[in-house]
């Protein structure tokens, strides 16, 4: 059994939902000790070769890639309009500098950063990403995973992952690892999706859990981590950050991604209105998170 990628323990229940993928079973996870929900097994070398083909970026469908209607570039284009928000938070902190992008896709953000005033530079795991990230745009951009990417100690100012963290194997070691990276002082900033910390989630976890059943997913098993505010945190507390911000935030009603039987489109199209008005006037249930940890 895979122990628990945040404190290491192996006493967890099944969370109810499941991927198949590449003829085998992915069941989610949550740990008893941390409340970290999590795949069991791990996704292997192969298997994640497999999930990042430039299919990722090319798809357009909400099964797959961006899980959206449209491409990758699209999808990324549309979320543009959430960059002055997340750029704005790490400047709170960190207005200017060396700023390092883990993950960068196709540059769009880092892009942002570096029209912003930051001197910027990132990885990208998918070899389509880079050649985007270095044509498109000239950033400095190589391709690499962050688990193979040569530690610097000290080096940046500010390290930034976008809709990342969820798909590493373990999170909380590429976090300390982000640390050791950072100058004294430097800022690490990740954004992670949360759908189970919605009013959608929230009720539908607590129906399966009460009709004793479990959702196949219909998409590859890209999310092998799910974050709650709980849980963003203590990733980011125990990598060794001295003080934690977890801002939640939330798509419109007119953004968000629409999947299943009609019954649950229809669910979620409704709960979403009133789910938007909390999150915005009080910060609570928010489906999207933005962590940040000042070293």
């Amino acid at each position: 059994m895979t122990t628990c990628p945040l404190c290491n323990q192996t006493d967890c229940r099944d969370f109810p939902i499941f991927y198949d993928f590449d003829r085998k079973r992915f069941q989610a996870k949550q740990c008893a000790h941390c409340s970290f929900i999590y795949l069991d097994p791990r996704l292997t070398s192969e298997e994640l070769k497999l999930l990042y083909s430039d299919e990722y970026f090319l798809h357009d469908g909400a099964d797959f890639g961006a899980h959206s209607p449209t491409d990758y570039e699209s999808a990324a284009i549309r979320g543009s309009v959430k960059f002055p928000e997340i750029l704005g938070w790490i400047r709170r902190y960190k207005p200017s500098g060396e700023f390092f992008e883990i993950g960068c896709g196709m540059g769009y953000f880092l892009n942002y950063a570096r029209s912003n005033g930051f001197a910027v530079s990132g990885i990208e795991y998918a070899e389509l990403g880079v050649r985007t990230c270095q044509t498109k745009f000239g950033l400095n951009v190589q391709r690499c995973s962050f688990e193979d990417l040569a530690t610097q100690t000290e080096r940046y100012d500010v390290m930034f992952l976008g809709d990342v963290l969820e798909h590493l194997i373990q999170p909380l070691e590429m976090v300390r690892k982000a640390h050791s990276m950072l100058k004294p002082s430097g800022v690490f900033a990740a954004e992670v999706p949360s759908m189970f910390n919605s009013i959608t989630g929230r009720l539908a976890v607590a129906g399966m859990r009460t009709l004793r059943t479990k959702k196949k997913m219909g998409m590859p098993p890209y999310h092998v981590n799910e974050f709650t505010p709980r849980t963003l945190r203590a990733v980011i507390e125990r990598a060794g950050f001295k003080h934690c911000v977890i801002v939640q935030r939330i798509k419109p009603p007119s953004a968000i991604t629409l999947r299943g039987s009609l019954f649950e489109k229809t669910m979620k199209k409704i709960l979403h209105y009133p789910n938007y008005g909390l999150t915005k006037s009080l910060g609570i249930f928010g489906d999207r998170l933005l962590g940040i940890g000042i070293k």
